[in-house]
């Protein structure tokens, strides 16, 4: 009985489509961090935070440029009428990104609050650009079940960033060639999603209806009200922690403390994103048929813990060792910061795939109220303990720790409320 099952789920569009996003993420990932001991080798800490740091702040604008109606994407049942959305996105963020130009430049060079040197300038507004392309063309892709197209654009963007960042060293460019490289990681693998909006606008653009539009962007407005403060306040949060982490330390440390957590999110990477889409789209298919999503949400939940145990478990133990070993003595630093956050990241890899629910079952309300206490948690500590403590490599290591495993349990406490968010929709459902 139980091979007859795991052969009929090996035929399913379930699996294909996972087999599909794994495959493409995986390959993506593998060139990343197979490139990942030769750049720590090359860049410092110092050039790999400023990196990170544009990184940053691109996320930031691509992220408030949507008002995330991307996110609405798979819901309406027709086509046609999430085309509609789709359209006007790509309008909306267009002006959204011309402001942000216009807001940045006279912060720079009217009022002289921050400082921007012009080509910093241009390549935040490209990348912001690209990735907001890559991100509405990937929820389009989901809804559409164009899986294979996610996949290629990952690996293009994984290739052609890693690539690009060991022949810029050659140059000497040091951080300006990492986020260079970067830039056209986010450029080249954009471009196979526009031009699949080229070929779905000829398809729907007998469709295009601006009442229509409203319509729907009225039964979707709780996106931009509810959705859109939470994803403000996420990024906002990551773009405040890299300031202050900047601000009362060196661009040396962020590069660490950025390196440890991106190799502490490589389970993520490799298998939670890709959960997280067929969550989603699984999870819209079951309200749609009105069907319970328990069953969905424990299954994704075990397999994600299941995953999560071994690779976390060694680095809590080990990280100091194998990031030495791995990337070079100058980086067991962030070896040791990788071993303060395995637990905090053990408990985010198990979670985050499953974060789209509460726009599920419409309780963004209550995911606003998350967001902000995990933010409160993560910045206050980098706040206040540098001014009581002072600037030391002790300090950071020191809100590190608290950060962490107050983290840790404020989203295991998360996870639980989302179990009991989901048995009320189900026994709505059932009733």
């Amino acid at each position: 009985m139980a091979i007859s099952r795991i052969k009929q789920f090996a035929k399913s569009d379930v699996f294909k489509s996972f087999t599909v996003l794994f495959s493409g993420t995986l390959l993506a990932q593998v060139i990343g961090y197979a490139i990942a001991p030769i750049l720590t080798r090359l860049y410092s800490t110092a050039e790999v935070g400023e990196m990170l740091y544009y990184m940053r702040v691109v996320s930031f604008i691509a992220s408030i440029a949507t008002l995330r109606y991307e996110a609405a994407l798979p819901l309406p049942k027709r086509d046609d009428h999430s085309y509609l959305l789709y359209r006007f996105i790509y309008f909306l963020s267009f002006w959204m990104l011309v402001f942000t130009a216009c807001v940045l430049i006279a912060l720079t060079w009217i009022f002289g609050i921050i400082h921007i040197q012009p080509w910093m300038l241009t390549f935040i507004l490209i990348g912001s650009a690209a990735m907001i392309v890559i991100n509405v063309g990937t929820s389009w892709a989901v809804r559409t079940g164009s899986y294979s197209l996610i996949s290629r654009q990952k690996i293009v963007n994984s290739l052609v960033s890693n690539a690009l960042k060991w022949g810029f060293f050659f140059f000497n460019w040091k951080s300006f060639g990492l986020i260079f490289a970067t830039l056209l990681g986010f450029v080249i693998s954009a471009l196979e999603f526009i031009w699949d909006y080229r070929k779905t606008h000829r398809n729907f653009k007998p469709y295009f209806s601006q009442e229509k539009t409203q319509a729907i962007l009225l039964e979707h407005k709780k996106f931009p009200l509810l959705n859109m403060p939470h994803v403000l306040l996420d990024n906002g949060r990551d773009m405040v922690l890299a300031s202050l982490i900047l601000a009362a330390f060196d661009n040396a440390v962020y590069g660490a403390y950025g390196h440890a957590y991106q190799m502490l999110r490589i389970p993520l990477m490799l298998i939670g994103i890709s959960i997280g889409q067929l969550f989603y789209n699984r999870s819209s298919d079951a309200m749609h048929q009105q069907k319970p999503l328990l069953p969905i949400l424990s299954k994704t939940v075990s397999t994600l813990t299941m995953i999560s145990i071994v690779p976390f478990s060694v680095l809590f133990f080990y990280g100091t060792e194998i990031f030495a070993l791995v990337f070079g003595e100058r980086w067991a630093v962030s070896g040791s910061y990788a071993e303060t956050m395995s637990f905090w990241l053990m408990v985010n890899f198990i979670l985050s795939p499953i974060t789209a629910l509460p726009l599920l079952l419409n309780r963004q309300k209550e995911a606003l109220m998350v967001g902000f206490v995990s933010a409160l948690l993560q910045i206050i500590p980098l706040w206040i303990l540098p001014l009581w403590y002072g600037s030391s490599e002790g300090t950071f290591i020191f809100c590190l720790q608290v950060v962490s495993y107050a983290q840790a349990f404020w989203l295991i406490v998360v996870l639980f409320l989302y179990f009991h968010y989901t048995r009320v929709a189900d026994r709505k459902i059932a009733v």
